[in-house]
């Protein structure tokens, strides 16, 4: 079973730890969303987020069988941050949903190690985010994604979110070949 909530500021190098690992785990595979090490999401960008409370993750319980397939003794299976900060280009997107900058809360860097695809939990902690953005008060959830990332795409769309838009060239520092999909969550 899986329990999310908020990473506690002792578990910031497990954190780091884990999407080190979804990283080397993406590599190549059909769901390579192109995060690099100590470039994004950089250490110093998770330590902040999880010291700043904007961290999610899931957390396998003890007795789960698979927890030893997690990142070590944190059991650590999936994260998110989620904040107020939308990556520049945003303003682009045909939201849905009229709200300042402060009543939008912006998904980033959503992942699952791979041992665990398929089991719900990526939906589960996405879920539980928007549930939290509710609970805050906000209008809407956003997050962006590679348009090839087809099972965030179909994740994302099954939990409430509508694409309102997609933009060629959004990330250039990234690969400017790659088209970027905006997606909204109205709360």
């Amino acid at each position: 079973m899986l329990t999310v909530r908020k990473a506690r500021n002792d578990e910031a190098e497990q954190v780091v730890a884990l999407y080190t690992r979804m990283i080397d785990e993406m590599r190549g595979a059909d769901f390579d969303v192109l995060w690099e090490h100590d470039v994004h999401p950089s250490p110093a960008f998770l330590r902040a987020s999880v010291a700043a409370g904007e961290t999610y993750v899931g957390v396998l319980d003890a007795d789960d069988p698979d927890a030893a397939r997690a990142e070590g003794a944190s059991r650590l299976a999936c994260a998110l941050i989620m904040n107020s900060e939308a990556d520049e280009g945003y303003e682009r997107g045909a939201w849905q949903v009229d709200a300042a900058p402060d009543e939008v809360a912006v998904l980033h860097v959503v992942g699952t190690l791979s041992a665990f695809h398929g089991r719900g939990f990526a939906r589960q902690l996405v879920s539980a985010s928007i549930d939290a953005a509710r609970a805050a008060g906000k209008k809407a959830v956003r997050l962006d994604t590679f348009t090839t990332n087809a099972r965030g795409r179909g994740l994302y769309e099954s939990c409430g979110f509508v694409c309102v838009g997609e933009y060629p060239r959004f990330y250039l520092h990234i690969d400017p070949t790659l088209a970027t999909a905006l997606y909204e969550c109205p709360l």
